[in-house]
């Protein structure tokens, strides 16, 4: 083997080593993908209370769709909603009484975890591998916390906390639907739509 041959060599592997730890750095720093963007959409909104409409709670249904961008973990996104509703204060079938008000719902995360059996089998094509990929639709119902030990979910009505964690949104009403990401440097929105039910 020449030098000329020798040296050709010696750059092309020092090159590829290059490229591959600078690879290696880009794949491994997560705000590049945490900072990508990714387009939600509502597909559904199905609503009602118990009070004006008498809906039950596991009839309030949104849906949501991945429709463009990078894959999300189901473990890092929140939900907020925001609007008008109720929720039941006590254990259901062991006294309590519906509450009717301003109502805040969050979500702690869009995987099955801490949720009614349920919401995993509304959504079992989507959180089989724990992310929420383009194309792939989630379901939240009112009744996602509904005989959940450790709920996943928390509601509030008109700043009374307490409830079942179940809930039911008022027809011909505002809602306000936030989704956040989080993940180690910090959580961000993704999505924040207002849409009439």
């Amino acid at each position: 083997m020449n030098l000329s041959s020798f040296l050709l060599i010696l750059i092309t592997v020092v090159m590829c080593g290059s490229i591959a730890l600078n690879s290696g750095a880009l794949l491994s720093n997560t705000d590049i993908f945490f900072s990508a963007p990714v387009k939600i959409e509502i597909v559904q909104i199905t609503a009602g209370d118990r009070y004006n409409d008498t809906m039950r709670f596991q009839d309030n249904t949104i849906i949501l769709k991945h429709a463009g961008g990078r894959p999300i973990p189901l473990d890092s996104v929140s939900v907020q909603i925001l609007g008008t509703g109720n929720s039941y204060k006590g254990i259901p079938g062991s006294g309590g009484r519906l509450v009717y008000g301003g109502i805040e719902i969050h979500y702690e995360n869009l995987s099955a975890d801490k949720k009614n059996v349920c919401f995993g089998k509304n959504n079992a094509e989507t959180v089989k591998d724990g992310f929420w990929s383009p194309g792939e639709i989630l379901i939240l119902t009112g009744n996602d916390s509904l005989n959940a030990s450790t709920p996943g979910i928390s509601v509030t009505v008109d700043g009374e906390s307490g409830t079942s964690n179940n809930y039911g949104l008022s027809s011909g009403t505002d809602v306000e639907i936030s989704l956040y990401q989080t993940n180690a440097t910090g959580k961000r929105m993704i999505f924040k739509k207002t849409a009439r039910i």
